[in-house]
């Protein structure tokens, strides 16, 4: 059935916020956007792991600030306990996320819940918090009529997860998924009209789209690596569309043929854009969730560069040469041919984001920028590194003032770029110089991808 006009307003840009609706009723909203497929249908929104940039991935915190950003749906991964209990967890192990060891289905739900969440993605290095691993059952207390979730690794969990969602009436404000054999899936969705669920689609099961009938599936995953790939096609996509919304992943390269994030952030048609126009996706699961929700509006550019009065690309050093618009402890290119491959710079392709990379000690760059208005500006990089700590580097301007000192905090992961405060100074309108300086007789292990100065 289609959506009414104002419904389709209402729900235009993924917000779910417009058109007076509380947050109570979002999850209404976006699961009768998600069985939706026609003319006008929205652009749905996923935070893949929650919004672990703002708390640890698949934890409550992360999904409460989900909910508080108005996200339409998050992504959550589950398995089961040694003794039965569903909780969130991506992998098999609770080493990377938690200060514990070991396999969750050799852990009983009581030595499970005594562990800590770690900061972001996880890892060796990252701190950790007060949050600890969430029953399937808190979120759902969290979740109801706020927020869809869409959980993964857990079809072999789908009959318990079933009758939890039966017994919380819940059932419309959970995705299913699979790239199970579609029999078995249509199976599962006869059960109950209000199954939502989404096949897997990729290399190996492209035929599958056309071996379902009724019921169909409300959505299909569709994974490539390359554009030539049967999968995306424009004729597959054709008859997929008119029956279903297609979902694609825009976290790394294999999973939509290098649309990613973070090339969506250097220019949407490198994307975003591109996945939405090109290849008809209108569900599309996020590491960036507010800044896809913000090219999805009025409002872009999205926020992450809207405010900024200079973006300096990190890679952009200037022209003048070894020792003199840089100095790198080698002569190698370590990140390949991704860019400038003829100097000695390190510039490399994190998921799309175009960075300095392989940076050491005592190493510098050189780099020239036009400011717009004279004022007091706000200067900030935006970095990543999975180590604690990470590394410090100075910002001199203009060979006067004092440098900005910057001590790299831990973003848990090289690909996981945030961006963090170097200070700030006076700039008068016109050419300035920036030299970058990472500090010596320190551990340095980070990659920059830009430096952006925003007035205040």
């Amino acid at each position: 059935m289609p959506l009414s006009l104002s419904l389709r307003r209402c729900l235009a840009g993924a917000l779910l916020i417009s058109c007076g609706q509380t947050l109570a009723a979002s999850a209404e909203l976006t699961a009768r956007a998600f069985r939706y497929h026609g003319p006008g249908a929205p652009v749905l929104v996923v935070a893949h792991r929650a919004d672990w940039r703002a708390a640890p991935e698949n934890s409550l915190a992360a999904i409460r600030s989900a909910i508080d950003k108005r996200i339409p749906m998050v992504e959550i991964d589950v398995r089961m306990s040694a003794d039965g209990e569903m909780v969130l967890m991506h992998d098999g192990s609770v080493d990377r996320t938690t200060n514990g060891h070991g396999a969750v289905s050799a852990m009983t739900l009581a030595q499970i819940k005594a562990l800590r969440l770690k900061q972001g993605l996880g890892g060796d290095q990252a701190p950790l918090t007060d949050e600890t691993v969430p029953t399937l059952a808190e979120v759902m207390a969290l979740s109801k009529g706020r927020i869809m979730l869409q959980i993964d690794k857990a079809w072999a969990l789908r009959e318990p997860i079933y009758q939890l969602l039966t017994a919380a009436n819940m059932v419309n404000q959970v995705v299913f998924k699979s790239d199970a054999d579609p029999a078995q899936a249509q199976a599962f969705m006869r059960r109950d009209p209000r199954i939502l669920y989404m096949h897997i689609v990729n290399d190996d099961n492209a035929g599958d789209f056309y071996a379902f009938g009724d019921p169909m599936p409300q959505a299909f995953e569709i994974n490539y690596d390359r554009l030539t790939d049967e999968q995306i096609q424009p004729a597959y996509i054709d008859d997929v569309r008119r029956n279903a919304r297609i979902f694609a992943n825009t976290m790394w390269e294999g999973l939509s043929a290098g649309y990613t994030d973070e090339a969506s952030l250097r220019d949407p048609a490198l994307g975003w854009k591109t996945v939405i126009e090109r290849h008809h996706a209108s569900v599309i699961q996020t590491d960036n969730p507010v800044a896809l929700m913000d090219y999805l509006t009025p409002a872009w550019p999205h926020r992450w560069l809207n405010n900024a009065d200079v973006v300096i690309q990190a890679e952009d050093y200037v022209t003048d040469g070894k020792d003199e618009g840089y100095h790198d402890q080698d002569d190698e290119n370590r990140g390949g041919d991704v860019y400038r491959p003829y100097e000695g710079v390190d510039v490399c392709n994190q998921e799309g984001a175009i960075n300095l990379c392989w940076i050491r000690a005592g190493e510098w760059a050189v780099y020239r920028f036009q400011v717009p208005r004279s004022g007091y500006y706000h200067v900030e990089a935006r970095v990543s590194s999975p180590y604690n700590p990470a590394g410090r580097f100075t910002l001199e301007f203009d060979d006067d003032g004092a440098p900005l000192d910057v001590a790299v905090a831990t973003t848990t992961s090289h690909d996981a770029f945030e961006s963090q405060p170097a200070g700030g100074r006076y700039f008068g309108r016109g050419e300035h110089q920036l030299r970058f300086h990472v500090s010596e007789g320190e551990y340095q292990n980070f990659n920059v991808d830009y430096f952006k100065l925003t007035r205040r």
